[in-house]
């Protein structure tokens, strides 16, 4: 009980740092896109498509254009290149967190994912055996997932029928291998299902 609830707390954290490599990437996403915007269609903000450019010497020009004096002044002076405005240290610095924060909200998705389905083929796994080759995987697990099958009669306290049973029913399973190693048989049990 313990365990399932060490498991769902550090969930809970992964995801609240997930939420959160999320929200920061969206957010400067949107910022890029916005400051893209403002660079590419100043007509809503001064009045003029950028790519018309008014001199200083001109203001009847700004009149033809009904542009009041304030906004003609702003529009000279702060129309920025939009090329040198979306390579500013602001724009990569938006857009490269945008990315990083997405990139690591997804791998650390996918690590929580990846224990979730490794916990799942676990539990299952384990419900379905018995006692008998619960005992046998343990001793094997203790073993670096490999031993032989008379050094599993002796740590397990099964007799040779018994061992002998269990590891056919575990091999027809796929859980683990059965070789000819002398005048016994090595046992490698695999580590997709129990690591």
């Amino acid at each position: 009980m313990k365990q399932n609830e060490t498991i769902f707390r550090a969930k809970k954290k992964y995801f609240a740092i997930m939420f959160l490599c999320f929200l920061f990437g969206g957010f400067s996403l949107i910022s890029f896109i916005l400051q893209a915007y403002t660079v590419f269609w100043r007509i809503e903000l001064v009045g003029f498509p950028l790519g018309e450019r008014i001199s200083q010497s001109l203001p009847a020009e700004a009149r033809d254009l009904n542009i009041d004096s304030n906004r003609f002044d702003r529009a000279r002076f702060f129309t920025p290149d939009p090329v040198q405005a979306l390579l500013s240290p602001t724009s990569l610095f938006l857009i490269a967190g945008a990315v990083v924060s997405i990139l690591a909200g997804i791998v650390i998705w996918s690590l929580v994912r990846e224990k979730e389905i490794k916990a799942i083929k676990q539990e299952t796994t384990n419900s379905l055996l018995l006692p008998d080759e619960k005992k046998i995987i343990d001793t094997l697990k203790k073993a670096n997932f490999e031993s032989t099958q008379s050094k599993l009669v002796k740590e397990t306290g099964l007799s040779k029928v018994q061992v002998h049973r269990t590891i056919k029913r575990l091999e027809s399973k796929g859980v683990l291998e059965k070789h000819n190693y002398g005048l016994t048989n090595k046992i490698i049990l695999k580590k997709e299902f129990f690591e």
